[in-house]
């Protein structure tokens, strides 16, 4: 279907193979970009500068504990490893030692699902305390401000997964079902410890549980916290894609009179969205100002083939608004793609928090979901862009903020 805006199509060409261009700058300017670190800053305030000619823009900051999110890791790993030393003296000694194997167990999954499956802030008092920011720039509208359309990327890069530059996709999933098929071994021993008087089958468990001694030791390793990634795909593209919206409306002279655009780019997406988290709860008003407001994230624009809007989000645990999803579905359509909604399956994006504020949220993807080669890998550079699909999601982004101020969701 043609766009029914008429979008200048050469200047969103040119606005790709510039972000192509500012990826490749601040990638090798600013290196990799851990939450609250050099890079990270120093890449924020370069882009501010940059979108200062296109709106009312600004930095806010929050603090932070990056290295508490992906400690889940290895932390399940020493967990693991400890249910299982309490686990043979149970079985050889005393079983009331089962107990401390349930203690492993419980902080194992504590952390598992605090952190990674519902992103709460359970480890991060442990962790040391940094500062990141959020990088907000907004484009008034010219009268009464009745709808608000916030386009965002984030602009810190992950640890290196190890496994998934090792051995790819199918590796690393296979060594996160070898700790968990260690952790439902573990389960099924301490209940055995605590309930069977049958010594021999209690010392037959112990023995089968060196097998999986080698799972919680490749957990250990999972991320290389002293190697972050360059982040040009996950999340440069993303962040381009919300520049280019406002740079478009510049060069175009181009101000709404009732709606409001705003671009949001974030910190501390890697470590459990909290830059997004942060950003909501220090605007409550997005909320309750009467004000119609939509979230659209875009992560990781690169590979069109696997292009999807995310209605499940934060592994199905969070769900995005179904209207905002099927708003940028057509938009989608209007620009040539058939974009299928789906549920992300691990992991999740920017506009789950948008949700859990009460925004109504989409989130926009284009990578393999198994996940790719790159993700989260060295291999994540400018070399390995795709430009033309960063085309097509600075149009998506233009039909949406066009669409929304024509006629809201």
């Amino acid at each position: 279907m043609e766009n029914r805006y008429h979008l200048d199509k050469a200047c969103i060409a040119a606005l790709a193979s510039e972000a192509e261009r500012e990826i490749t700058k601040i990638c090798h300017t600013f290196g990799p970009r851990p939450c609250g670190e050099a890079g990270e800053t120093d890449a924020q305030k370069y882009l501010l500068d940059k979108l200062a000619a296109y709106g009312e823009a600004r930095r806010e900051t929050f603090t932070v504990h990056p290295d508490a999110f992906m400690s889940f890791v290895p932390l399940a790993g020493v967990s693991l490893m400890a249910a299982g030393a309490c686990n043979a003296i149970a079985a050889l000694k005393n079983k009331k030692f089962a107990l401390g194997a349930i203690a492993g167990m419980g902080t194992a999954v504590a952390g598992i699902v605090g952190e990674f499956g519902l992103y709460k802030e359970m480890l991060d008092p442990c962790f040391k305390e940094k500062t990141s920011g959020n990088v907000i720039c907004v484009r008034p509208a010219a009268g009464e401000t009745k709808r608000r359309i916030i386009i965002s990327g984030h602009t810190d890069s992950a640890p290196e997964w190890t496994y998934t530059y090792e051995l790819g996709s199918k590796g690393v999933l296979t060594v996160a079902g070898y700790g968990i098929a260690g952790l439902a071994y573990t389960v099924v021993q301490t209940i055995v410890n605590l309930v069977s008087r049958n010594k021999a089958l209690k010392r037959k468990l112990m023995l089968g549980q060196t097998l999986f001694l080698p799972a919680y030791g490749l957990l250990l390793r999972f991320t290389d916290s002293k190697n972050y990634v360059p982040g040009a795909s996950d999340d440069l593209s993303g962040v381009m894609v919300a520049a280019s919206v406002m740079q478009y409306l510049q060069a175009h002279e181009i101000t709404f009179e009732n709606t409001e655009v705003i671009a949001l780019l974030t910190g501390g997406e890697e470590c459990g969205l909290r830059g997004a988290k942060a950003f909501f709860k220090a605007h409550p008003e997005m909320k309750d100002d009467g004000v119609e407001t939509v979230f659209l994230g875009f992560d990781t624009i690169r590979d069109e083939a696997y292009m999807t809007i995310y209605e499940g989000d934060m592994s199905g645990v969070v769900k995005n608004d179904r209207g905002a999803c099927e708003f940028l579905q057509r938009c989608a359509s209007d620009c040539g793609c058939d974009v299928p909604i789906g549920t992300i399956p691990l992991g999740s994006t920017d506009a789950a928090a948008a949700s859990q504020a009460g925004i109504r949220a989409a989130s926009f993807v284009a990578m393999d979901p198994a996940p790719a080669r790159y993700y989260h890998t060295r291999l994540d550079t400018p070399e390995n862009l795709i430009p033309e699909t960063i085309a097509k999601g600075i149009e998506i982004a233009l039909t949406a903020v066009f669409d929304y101020d024509a006629k809201g969701i």
